[in-house]
């Protein structure tokens, strides 16, 4: 009896020893879904942000880049820690295939961006403090007030006055300034703001469009005045 139940001791031992030994549980694939912000430094200029949000789509991940120039659709995949990011930007030449390849630690994504030429760039992402939601992070910033602006063109200085009132996602006010009196509309996307006018100079019509970033009780980008060429702004919140 005694020889017995060694024997099934040993049997036992011999059998958890192999469990035991058994190949090591494959590692999980990194969390990378929620909002994130972006930064991204190319050549010599310096570097540009926009806020990225992902989120699963069926099997795949998939999200949006929210720039002033509009929403960059992306998709997305990770094995382990290595993160990639495909998207296409519209440029004048044509759209252009960037991926962007790196690791992911935490709460920070960083890596290589390639444009499909020599040219390399560096990217960085920390996982945002607001909420993942699209609708949650699409409100991050509300520019709801009264706002002067300061506009620098080829053409000169202008100071335009706008109210602007933020539903979400949505942007409606009125513009009053050089160009008169107009109702704007627009949209906020993380802290992407963009709104544009119809106005009237000289029996010229003109689509102006803004498009910044704001941050707290400030708005700085470019305006495009239709045909008539570009700008940039800069504005301070009143009330």
């Amino acid at each position: 009896m005694r020889s017995t139940l060694l024997r099934s001791s040993t049997r036992l031992l011999a059998i958890v020893s192999v469990l035991g030994s058994a190949a090591p549980a494959l590692a999980q694939d990194a969390d990378i879904l929620g909002a994130w912000d972006v930064s991204v430094s190319a050549g010599q200029g310096p570097p540009t942000s926009a806020p990225l949000v992902l989120k699963k789509d069926g099997d795949q991940i998939v999200g949006t880049f929210s720039t002033p120039q509009g929403d960059q659709n992306v998709e997305a995949s990770v094995k382990e820690k290595i993160v990639t990011i495909w998207f296409s930007v519209r440029t004048q030449d044509g759209p252009i295939s960037i991926t962007m390849t790196g690791t992911t630690e935490g709460d920070t994504m960083k890596g290589s961006m390639d444009y499909g030429s020599p040219e390399k760039g560096e990217w960085l992402a920390r996982r945002a403090a607001a909420p993942s939601s699209l609708r949650q992070a699409a409100a991050a910033v509300d520019v709801t007030g009264t706002w002067s602006f300061q506009v620098e063109t080829e053409a000169g200085s202008f100071t335009p006055t706008m109210t602007l009132k933020q539903d979400g996602g949505k942007l409606s006010g009125q513009y009053s300034g050089q160009l008169g009196e107009a109702p704007l509309t627009g949209t906020v996307k993380g802290n992407a703001v963009e709104f544009s006018f119809d106005a009237s100079i000289q029996g010229t019509n003109l689509h102006v469009v803004y498009s910044g970033t704001a941050e707290k009780d400030s708005i700085k980008g470019k305006v495009t005045l239709g045909d008539l060429g570009e700008g940039t702004f800069t504005a301070k919140k009143k009330s």
